[in-house]
């Protein structure tokens, strides 16, 4: 095996011996120093140390290899001005430079590689820092290091990572692995397998993720996407934005298809209308909706718009305002609806209030009858929907409230208990005089109910003879009186519909 090597390096030796010798008239070798005598010497000058085997082409001038190089992998230079610092096969063009490293290839106009290995930096200003099989294709084009990058268009950067691409004008990758920065000045900061395809798109970080339109970036997460010129997704994950102008907060499977839609987070929530918003978990705007703010709570179902411009919010917990609060931060001021509920809560402790003044009820009933109730509708609606109520600035006779525009439920609520506290009190006066009416009738009544005896046995006396034999004797004093009782019960009596006691004395007295 050691002579087969031996054989083998010396086969080799003799190969670059014959060729050397070939080549004697068109390339200087290593340890030589060449001027030409017609020009400039310090500038024409052609240095080459290290390997016998490296060499600058004939017409080079102002050539330098530092070093490195052997018979197998020499340094070349193949334009003016090249330089090669040392290292193994590296290649250096017209004015280009590789410091080190094996097989690179800096053969463009201005050209450098740092080191590394086979790296290629082969158009004008093209530069390689380092790293592994990174290119450098195009003017102005930046590799800083990593492996299998490609800056391949003028003016892109990759900054490192492993198998990046910047491939449009100004584009830059500045590391993690597989991602693509392939529009206008477009940037992928890092992360994997990202891809910024529209003009000044951005992707941050994360991986999957795709910002493809005009000025629209995705600041991370996964498998995201921003298509609407200058969409943004902050991150999550499946998030899309689709509209002009729209943003995906974060969260999952949001979308934001609507022009100057949000999703600001949660999950499967569908901005679709222009100007909306949509938060929480599968609150659904459609596309004919514009202007509609959606907010569902953690319910697994789907809570949908229902007009353009409208507000609405699924909150199966309840629903609470907070107003105003004391200084340990409890709530002093606000409304709720209760879970379940339809109707809202005043916040109405007795230690929320100040200056607790009484109300006469009665007052408030003689105010109240003095304001007009109306049916009426608002302008802004249609007129075949009716309200019912006072108007504001007739409301203000009672003095509360913010101001003479405004009704609060709280006071109109009030003054209803008010009123009807006003109402029992007139009431209960007007039931004591009936009280003291019917006591006095009952009396009346009691006193008739014991004449009425003696009128009917008068009654039937008169079919009697044995009876009419005794009215004889009755005393006409006593019959007088009995008449003007009679007549006492016809008018008390009034109401009742059968002959009184009065009527039956009359008939007896007309001998009916």
């Amino acid at each position: 095996m050691f002579h087969r090597h031996v054989l083998v390096r010396l086969t080799a030796l003799l190969v670059l011996g014959a060729i050397a010798a070939g080549c004697a008239g068109r390339s200087q070798t290593a340890s030589s120093t060449d001027c030409n005598s017609t020009q400039n010497e310090s500038a024409t000058c052609n240095a080459i140390a290290g390997s016998n085997a490296n060499q600058a082409t004939a017409d080079a001038a102002g050539v330098t290899i530092a070093g490195g190089g052997d018979p197998f992998f020499p340094n070349r230079v193949t334009g003016d001005y090249g330089a090669v610092g040392g290292g193994l096969d590296n290649l250096a063009g017209d004015r280009a430079t590789v410091a080190g490293g094996t097989h690179n290839h800096a053969v463009g106009f201005h050209a450098t590689i740092g080191g590394g290995t086979n790296n290629a930096a082969t158009t004008a200003n093209a530069t390689i820092a380092g790293g592994s099989n990174n290119t450098a294709s195009h003017y102005n084009a930046t590799v800083s290091g990593g492996i299998n990058n490609t800056a391949s268009a003028r003016d892109t950067t990759v900054g490192g990572g492993s198998g990046n691409n910047a491939s449009f004008t100004g584009a830059t990758v500045a590391g993690g692995g597989r991602n693509t920065a392939s529009g206008l000045e477009a940037t992928v900061s890092g992360g994997s397998r990202n891809i910024a395809a529209g003009a000044y798109s951005t992707v941050p970080g994360g991986s999957d993720n795709h910002a493809s339109g005009f000025n629209t970036t995705v600041g991370g997460g996964s498998g995201n996407s921003a298509s609407g010129d200058s969409g943004v997704v902050s991150g999550g994950l499946a998030n899309r934005v689709a509209g002009k102008y729209g943003a995906v907060g974060g969260g999952e499977e949001n979308v934001a298809s609507g022009k100057y839609s949000t999703a600001p987070g949660g999950s499967s929530n569908n901005a679709a209308g222009d100007y909306s918003l949509a938060a929480g978990r599968r609150a659904k705007i459609e596309a004919p909706h514009p202007g509609v703010m959606l907010f569902a709570d953690s319910s697994d179902s789907d809570f949908n718009s229902q007009a353009p411009n409208e507000f609405a919010a699924r909150a199966t917990g309840g629903v609470r305002l907070v107003t105003a609060i004391d200084r340990a931060g409890n709530p002093s001021a606000g409304v709720r609806l209760g879970a379940g509920s339809g109707s809202w809560e005043s916040l109405s402790d007795r230690n929320a209030k100040a200056n607790v003044t009484p109300v006469d009820g009665r007052a408030i009933v003689k105010q109240l009858v003095t304001i007009p109730i109306s049916t009426w509708n608002y302008k802004t609606q249609d007129s075949t929907i009716r309200h019912i109520g006072p108007m504001a600035q007739d409301f203000d006779i009672f003095g509360v409230g913010e101001d003479d525009r405004y009704i609060s439920t709280i006071d109109a609520n009030g003054i209803a208990l008010a009123s009807v506290q006003g109402l029992y009190q007139i009431i209960q006066e007007q039931d004591k005089r009936i009280a003291a009416l019917e006591s006095a009738n009952a009396d009346q009544q009691s006193s008739l109910a014991e004449l009425d005896p003696r009128l009917t046995a008068l009654e039937k006396g008169t079919r009697s003879s044995n009876v009419a034999g005794e009215l004889i004797h009755i005393p006409l004093g006593v019959i007088f009186a009995s008449i003007c009782l009679s007549g006492l019960v016809v008018a008390r009596r009034w109401r009742i519909q059968r002959p009184t006691a009065g009527e039956r004395t009359r008939r007896l007295l007309r001998g009916d």
